[in-house]
C-alpha cells in the first residue's frame, strides 16, 4: 500500500474519532471529549494540508506537522481535566523549539531534525498523558477504571513508539524525506497512526461512559443530603461485611445513632437548620471513623467500618475490629464532636444517643443486631438521652448441655446467631 492511501486512511480514522467522540460528548455531556475530538479534528487539518508538502514546505511540512503536537496537547489537557490533575500551561510552549525551526539556515537538510523533534514532542505530551492516567502519586485520581487504564497504556504505547521513532530517524535509510513521503518510517508510523487513532477513540469514549455508569451507581447508592449510603446500600454491604467477620471470627458491634429532639429542633429553628444538622452529624462519623484506635490503645485487628443514613434523623453504623472498650471510645468520640460541632447550628448545641449491640465473633444477623441495637437505643432515651447504651449478641457458647445460660442484658428474646 502506498504512502499516499495510508495517510488518506489515518485521515479518514482521525475524522472519524473526531465525529464519534463530539457525537459521545451530545450524549454525555462532559467536557472532556470536546478536548479530544478536537485533537482529533486538528489531526484530521494535519493531515490534509500535508498533502501539500510537495508544493509548500511551509504549510505542508512545518504546519501540518506541529498541528499534530497541537493535537497532542489537546488530549493530555483532555486527560487532566478527565483526572482533575493540574497540568501547567506552559506545557504549551513545548510549541516554541517548533517554532524555532523556522529559524534553520537555508542549505541545511531539515528532514532529520525535523523528524527527531516532531516524534520527541509527540514522545513527551503523549507519556505525560499516560502518567495523568496511571500514576497513583501527586493529585488523587479516585475515579480511576479499567477503561481509564486502558486509556493510558495506548497513550503509554503511543508515546514509547514516537520515542523510538525519534531514536530511529538517524539511522541510514530509516527517514529518507520528509518532504517526498519516503522512508520506512514514514509508512510505519502511518500504520501506527491509523490503529492509535481508532484505540484512542474508543478507550476515551469507554472511559468517560464507565465514569458516567460509577457516578449514577453511587447515586444511587447515596443519601441525597448527607452522602452517606442509604439504607439498601447499608444493607447489601452489610450483608457482605458480616459474612467477612464471621469468616476471620472478628468481633464487631452494629450502632444505631438518632439527633436528640429532633422534632423539637426542625419545629423551633426550622427544617433547615435540622438538615445542617444531619449533614453535621455526617461529618463527624466520617472523621471519627476516619481516625485510628484512641490514644494509649494498642491497635487490634483491621477496622471497617459502613456508615449510612437509614432515613430522618436515624443513622447506622457496622464496624468491625471493636472490643466493647474501643466501641465505648468511638461512642465517645462521635458525642463529643458532634456536640462542639453541633454548636454552631444552633445556641444549645446538639447531642445524640447511641445504642451499640455487640458481639464477640462468629455469625450475627442484619436483623437482630439492628432489632438489638434499637433496644440498646430506646434504653439510652430513656435513661436521659446523649448516652450509649450496649447490649451484647448471645454467643453459641453460652448454650452448655442444651439449657441456655441467662442473658447478660434485658430484652434478649432479639438476639442470636447464624445457624
Amino acid at each position: 500500500m502506498d504512502v499516499v492511501t495510508m495517510l488518506f486512511m489515518s485521515l479518514v480514522a482521525a475524522a472519524a474519532a473526531a465525529g464519534f467522540l463530539a457525537f459521545e460528548w451530545r450524549t454525555l455531556r462532559n467536557r472532556v471529549l470536546l478536548f479530544w475530538s478536537a485533537g482529533f479534528a486538528v489531526i484530521v487539518l494535519g493531515s490534509s494540508l500535508s498533502l501539500l508538502r510537495p508544493i509548500s514546505f511551509l504549510i505542508g511540512v512545518w504546519f501540518a506537522n506541529g498541528l499534530l503536537v497541537v493535537a497532542h496537547l489537546l488530549f493530555l489537557f483532555g486527560v487532566a481535566r478527565f483526572t482533575g490533575r493540574r497540568i501547567a500551561p506552559l506545557w504549551w510552549g513545548l510549541l516554541l523549539p517548533w517554532a524555532g525551526l523556522l529559524l534553520l539556515p537555508a542549505g541545511l537538510d531539515p528532514t532529520p531534525i525535523f523528524a527527531i523533534l516532531n516524534s520527541a514532542l509527540v514522545a513527551l505530551v503523549a507519556l505525560r498523558a499516560a502518567h495523568g492516567l496511571l500514576s497513583r502519586a501527586g493529585a488523587p485520581f479516585e475515579e480511576r477504571t479499567a477503561a481509564s487504564d486502558g486509556l493510558g497504556f495506548v497513550f503509554t504505547v503511543h508515546g514509547a513508539f514516537y520515542a523510538a521513532k525519534a531514536l530511529l530517524v538517524p539511522l541510514p535509510g530509516a527517514f529518507v524525506s520528509i518532504v517526498g513521503f519516503k522512508g520506512l518510517l514514514i509508512q510505519v508510523s502511518l500504520v501506527e497512526g491509523i490503529v492509535v487513532e481508532v484505540l484512542l477513540a474508543l478507550m476515551m469514549a469507554a472511559a468517560v461512559r464507565r465514569r458516567r455508569e460509577e457516578a449514577m451507581t453511587a447515586l444511587a447508592e447515596r443519601d441525597g443530603l448527607t452522602g452517606l449510603f442509604n439504607r439498601r446500600a447499608f444493607e447489601s454491604r452489610a450483608a457482605g461485611l458480616l459474612g467477612t467477620m464471621a469468616a476471620r471470627q472478628e468481633p464487631g458491634a452494629l450502632l444505631l445513632l438518632d439527633i436528640d429532639r429532633f422534632k423539637a429542633v426542625n419545629d423551633s429553628f426550622g427544617h433547615a437548620v435540622g438538615d445542617r444538622l444531619l449533614v453535621t452529624l455526617a461529618e463527624v462519623l466520617t472523621k471519627v471513623l476516619a481516625k485510628g484506635p484512641a490514644e494509649g490503645r494498642e491497635a487490634g485487628p483491621q477496622r471497617e467500618a459502613i456508615p449510612a443514613r437509614l432515613g430522618g434523623d436515624e443513622f447506622v453504623i457496622l464496624v468491625s475490629g471493636l472490643d466493647e472498650a474501643a466501641i465505648r471510645d468511638l461512642g465517645a468520640a462521635i458525642r463529643v464532636h458532634m456536640a462542639r460541632e453541633g454548636g454552631r447550628e444552633r445556641p444549645a448545641g446538639a447531642t445524640v444517643s447511641i445504642g451499640a449491640a455487640l458481639f464477640a465473633g462468629g455469625c450475627a444477623k442484619l436483623e437482630t443486631l439492628t432489632a438489638l441495637a434499637d433496644a440498646a437505643l430506646y434504653e439510652a432515651k430513656r435513661q436521659g438521652r446523649d448516652r450509649l447504651q450496649v447490649r451484647r449478641v448471645a454467643q453459641p457458647a453460652e448454650r452448655v448441655s442444651g439449657r441456655r445460660q441467662p442473658d447478660p442484658a434485658p430484652l434478649s428474646s432479639g438476639r442470636g446467631c447464624c445457624a
